[in-house]
């Protein structure tokens, strides 16, 4: 009897190691990188994690969507995807979720006030990045844009997010390099601009 309740302790001690925690992330991750913080921070962390898609359904535009995390990196979204590109107003995050499955990656900020080194970073990070299956005015699948976050700097992908109080170029680059174009639907077909009406009037 001890043998066999012995050979079952390895495997619950590996189903507990790979449990989600804090509402469903796994393989979390936080250091510590040599930054100055972005105010009201007054230290530089980055955290990464995972969280698996439990569903990734369209649902009609601008309807009500419930997220186990937020910012969302997947699960249920609109049927329309927003164009990849800069956006200077903040994007519904059904249409951002339906960009991360067809590989793009969003970087969104919240900063206290103006916060230009970000922005001029998640600009040439766009920039740097040609991506032979995009058309058109963007080269890349990638998407920057404001949005009501936690953190001042945030970069999601389909099932992976890293958000940080510090703008460290360094892991941000790591992150899209990891991640851009790894979704379930790896295309870049062109997505729909609706800020000039609003998105959701």
């Amino acid at each position: 009897m001890l043998a066999a309740v012995m050979r079952w302790i390895p495997l619950l001690f590996l189903a507990a190691c790979a449990s989600p925690t804090d509402g469903g992330r796994l393989d979390e991750r936080v250091e510590t990188p040599d930054a100055p913080p972005i105010a009201p921070f007054d230290a530089c962390t980055v955290t990464t994690y995972r969280v698996p898609a439990e569903s990734a359904n369209h649902v009609a535009a601008c309807s009500a969507l419930d997220f186990p995390e937020t910012p969302p990196a997947g699960g249920d979204h609109y049927g329309q995807w927003a164009a990849f590109g800069a956006y200077d107003a903040p994007v519904p995050w059904g249409f951002l979720v339906h960009s991360m499955e067809h590989g793009g990656v969003v970087l969104a900020h919240d900063c206290e006030g103006d916060c230009p080194e970000v922005e001029a970073a998640f600009a040439a990070i766009a920039s740097e990045r040609v991506d032979p299956l995009c058309r058109g005015d963007a080269p890349s699948r990638i998407i920057t844009a404001p949005a009501e976050l936690d953190h001042p700097v945030v970069a999601l992908a389909w099932e992976h997010v890293y958000v940080a109080t510090c703008l460290d170029e360094a892991s941000l680059r790591a992150f899209v390099d990891a991640h851009y174009g790894n979704a379930p639907e790896d295309l870049c077909a062109p997505g729909v601009d609706l800020s000039a009406e609003g998105w959701c009037p």
